[in-house]
Formats: C-alpha cells, structure tokens, sequence
C-alpha cells in the first residue's frame, strides 16, 4: 500500500467521523433550551426553521458535515473499487453533502411541530420559496438514505458489514412508512422519534463504512 493511499484512507476516515459528528448536531437540542420544540415530535429540520434560538449553530452543523462529506468524495473514489456499487456509493455521500448545504442555505419558515398558526399557514401553501426548496431537499434526504444503504449491501464484504448495510436498509424503509403515516393519520405526531432513528442509523452506518476502511487497511499492511 503507497503512502498517498494510506493518507487518503486516514483522511477519509477522519472526515467520515467529522461528518457524523456534525449529522449528529441535532443531539445539542437536548442541552439547549431550543424554544417548544420537542424531540418527539419536530422534525430535525425545524431547529434550523427561521425564528428558532438556535437556528445559527445547527446551520453551521448542517454546514461542516456537508462540507466533510463531500471533501471525501475524491478520497474515497480513489480507495474503493473501480465498479458500479462503490461509485454510486460515494457518489450518494457527495450528493447528500450538497444537500447538506442547501438545506442549510434555505430554511424552514416556521416550525410547524411547536406552532399551530404555522401548520395552518403551512398547510393553506403559504409559504417561501426557501421553505419549499428545503422540503424538496428534506425529500430527497429519504432518497439518498435508501440508496446508499442499498449501495452498501451490494458491495461491502459479507457477515457484519452487509448485514449491517442492509439492517440499516430495513430500518429506513420501517421507519419512512412510520412516518407517512405518522403524518396522515396524526398530524405528524410522534414523527421526530421516527426522524431521529434515521439520523441514527444513517450515522452509525458510515462509522461501521470507517471502520471497513480501516480493518481493509490492517488486512492489506504486509
């Protein structure tokens, strides 16, 4: 293994956890007084919706993964294989790290979860161009979540990682059809637990997608 490779996988990992630290920003809600949102039920977008105490960090949050995951990209194309699975696998984390940051760059215009006036407004479409551009972005979150797990299982060494990959598979679709009809059926009630799970998962995956590159370096080192 060149020394320009083992620098790539180094720095790939280490953005990889900046990433998922970042992702992880959310968690602050729990020691913040983040106004009447509430964990169970907002979605995480809203902590960044204008109006929020708050708004100001998770954006930058938003930002620093964004950026981390999509600075990886050229790391990781140079260390995965030259096939379809793994490109369209880092190309996933190089369209999500976009969506990071136009998520970040338009917001919410009010958090519906915490404000009764806004659900009304909200639901009658009066709202932004930057609170739809963020819901289409929000959209495609979900998108990118099923493909990269799917990506995943497809190309990662069988036992722990692919099941890994496609436990996580399984947990976004249960958890998006939860939420469909969280929405349908009780306003969206309960939805932020459902949202979180997500987060969750999505966040282990790439950690367990750090450890894989790590361990093929251990295997590979004569």
């Amino acid at each position: 293994m060149s020394r320009g490779v083992r620098a790539a996988r180094l720095l790939a990992i280490t953005l990889m956890v900046i990433g998922g630290l970042a992702y992880s920003g959310w968690v602050l809600q729990f020691f913040l007084p983040a106004g009447e949102l509430s964990p169970i039920h907002a979605h995480v977008a809203e902590l960044t919706a204008d109006g929020q105490p708050y708004q100001h960090l998770f954006r930058i949050s938003d930002v620093v993964a964004g950026v981390a995951f999509i600075a990886m990209v050229p790391l990781l194309l140079r260390l995965v294989p030259a096939q379809m699975w793994p490109r369209l696998s880092v190309a996933a984390i190089g369209v999500f790290g976009v969506k990071m940051l136009i998520g970040a760059a338009f917001t919410l215009d009010c958090a519906p979860s915490a404000d009764q006036a806004c659900r009304q407004r909200l639901l009658a479409g009066d709202f932004s161009v930057d609170h739809s551009i963020h819901l289409v972005v929000s959209t495609v979150t979900v998108v990118l979540y099923l493909v990269s797990t799917t990506c995943a299982g497809r190309w990662w060494p069988p036992g722990v990682w692919r099941n890994s990959a496609r436990i996580a598979l399984a947990l976004v679709l249960t958890s998006t059809a939860g939420m469909i009809v969280l929405e349908v059926a009780a306003e969206g009630r309960f939805v932020g637990v459902l949202v979180r799970l997500q987060l969750v998962t999505m966040v282990v995956l790439l950690f367990v997608g750090a450890l894989y590159l790590l361990s093929a370096a251990r295997l590979r080192v004569p």
